[in-house]
């Protein structure tokens, strides 16, 4: 009994010092355009597009506004696709009431905002359109805190807006190799960018578009990650210093 007692006191201490040896793991910080490190002005960077235009499939949300309030509302209780939206058929056209046919496609909304006041001015004084998108959006999936889906109901949404919307990278996350998934006339754009480079600013996939997919790689495969050859020695020093400690406490 008299040999324990001096053992455990020491005992406890390898034990505790073990335990904060596998806690303490580095937290990697995100840090954006390292590059940069003075004031600078970039040039030739991407302009956005603030105003896509509409094409066949898209379902719009136009709210309709003006003096005669009592009569506005007629003008918003229509829409032909789910979620009480104007639904835009292939020939570019949506229906409305007292309008009828109306030509969407090919223009902005900005464009078919200014269109539908002029057409309802007969019926309404002074009336103010709005119109959105209902069906535009880009997924972000991957190592970020909050994967999803993001709306586009005006704008565009930049890489790296998508990527702060959804939570910002996790710790394992590549942050420097983020995949853009696209469709365009040729097929399936894969395409791998650097958000952390200034570059991006120049780049066509800075900018999301409609149905864009954005996916942040691992950086490491869950439950095979590999320890830092100093920590990986720790552990190993650790370890053999407690078996002694057991044996020596043990005779």
């Amino acid at each position: 009994m008299s040999k324990a007692r001096p053992f455990l006191p020491a005992f406890l201490l390898w034990l505790a010092a073990l335990f904060s040896l596998f806690a303490c793991r580095p937290v990697k910080q995100t840090a954006y355009f390292p590059t940069i490190t003075k004031d600078t002005i970039l040039q030739n960077t991407t302009t956005r597009n603030l105003d896509m235009d509409i094409k066949p499939g898209d379902a719009l949300a136009i709210s309709v506004a003006s003096a005669s309030s009592d009569l506005s509302t007629q003008f918003n209780t229509g829409g032909s696709s789910e979620g009480g939206g104007y639904h835009v058929d292939r020939a570019g056209n949506i229906q409305l009431f007292r309008l009828g046919s109306v030509k969407a496609a090919g223009l902005t909304r900005s464009t078919l905002a200014k269109k539908l006041e002029s057409d309802l001015s007969p019926w309404l004084k002074e009336p103010i359109v709005t119109v959105n998108f209902l069906n535009r959006q880009v997924t972000v999936m991957g190592e970020v805190g909050t994967p999803g889906i993001i709306d586009l109901k005006a704008d565009q949404i930049s890489v790296i807006d998508a990527i702060v919307r959804s939570g910002d990278f996790t710790e394992n996350a590549q942050r420097e190799n983020v995949l853009v998934i696209r469709e365009s006339a040729a097929g399936k754009e894969f395409r791998h960018i650097n958000p952390l480079d200034p570059a991006i600013f120049s780049s066509p996939y800075y900018y999301l578009q409609d149905g864009d997919i954005v996916y942040i790689k691992p950086e490491k495969e869950k439950g095979k990650e590999k320890l830092p050859v100093q920590q990986t020695i720790s552990y190993i020093i650790t370890g053999i210093s407690l078996i002694t400690l057991l044996i020596r406490g043990f005779r």
